[in-house]
């Protein structure tokens, strides 16, 4: 192997390349991080880290060519920072590259983040063994999931869309099951539009079995399932299968969105089920990690 630096980033287009190339294979995959490579160059240029895309990620390029790569998403104010990587091109030596990644962006960010957190593909073997060199340990285990368009089947009874006959009943579910959550009630409410859609199951009493709110972004592809809850007196009737398959419906209504992902505590088997039941598959085993510094 030639002779190889460490640099800024510089030009996040050619990271999001590099990315891309990596993210998608399970052996160097990292949760943070997409597999597209306009997803992940919108989230370089418009939304990674406190510090800013240029102070906050490195490559290794050896005659030009990159061979690793390596950023911190900095939270300022948690001081903690969300490992992108290390990254390093298949048949480079991993170890080497990364540590020497690793010295660089800390030393370089010495101070603003205590915590650093990875996220890493259970096939990423190189990567959970540099981040328990350096003093890591897991703090959990994840399944990613993964609907598609292809194949997705309508929903023989859909939930309905909101309307104001359900606000009151929405609002105490909401309320109950995520008390202090980033997203109100009237929140939520005064958000809902084209693609932010809140679905409902109502009871013959004017209330709500059960809801799911989802909010679609087109222009990039992508859509999530932000909140699901269910009555107490309704659960195991099949309303969170009928609430999830009408939100994915909601979604792949925008002709742009192709799949949807979302994570899953590996333990926990009922919520496993209910995605599967609902047409999502598993795509990805990770493993988080948490270095205290």
């Amino acid at each position: 192997m030639g002779a190889y630096h460490i640099r800024p980033a510089g030009k996040p287009a050619a990271v999001a390349d590099f990315l891309e190339r990596l993210n998608r294979m399970p052996s160097s995959h990292i949760g943070y991080c997409g597999e597209d490579r306009e997803e992940i160059l919108q989230t370089l240029e418009d939304d990674f880290s406190d510090m800013g895309f240029d102070k906050s990620f490195w490559v290794a390029e050896e005659g030009g060519i990159t061979i690793g790569a390596l950023g911190l998403d900095i939270d300022e104010e948690r001081k903690s920072a969300e490992v992108w990587g290390p990254f390093v091109a298949p048949g480079r030596p991993f170890k080497e590259v990364a540590e020497r990644l690793w010295k660089e962006a800390a030393e370089s960010v010495s101070g603003m983040a205590g915590r650093f957190e990875f996220f890493l593909n259970e096939e990423n073997t190189d990567a959970a063994a540099f981040a328990e060199r350096l003093g890591a340990v897991r703090t959990g285990r994840h399944v990613v999931l993964q609907a598609e368009r292809r194949g997705f089947r309508a929903v023989d009874e859909p939930a309905f869309l909101y309307d104001r006959r359900y606000e009151n009943a929405f609002r105490e579910l909401h309320e109950t099951e995520f008390p202090g959550t980033y997203l109100s009630p009237d929140e939520l409410l005064d958000g809902l539009d084209g693609s932010n859609r809140l679905f409902v199951i109502p009871d013959e009493q004017r209330g709500i079995k059960g809801y799911v709110y989802v909010e679609a972004v087109p222009v990039h592809g992508e859509g999530t399932i932000e909140f699901i809850a269910v009555s107490p007196e309704h659960r195991r009737q099949g309303v969170a299968t009928r609430l999830l398959r009408t939100g994915l419906a909601g979604l792949f209504d925008h002709e742009k969105i192709a799949s949807i992902r979302l994570a899953v505590e590996g333990g926990n088997e009922a919520a496993l089920g209910l995605y599967e039941a609902a047409g999502f598959r598993p795509v990805h085993r990770l493993t988080a990690w948490k270095l205290e510094r």
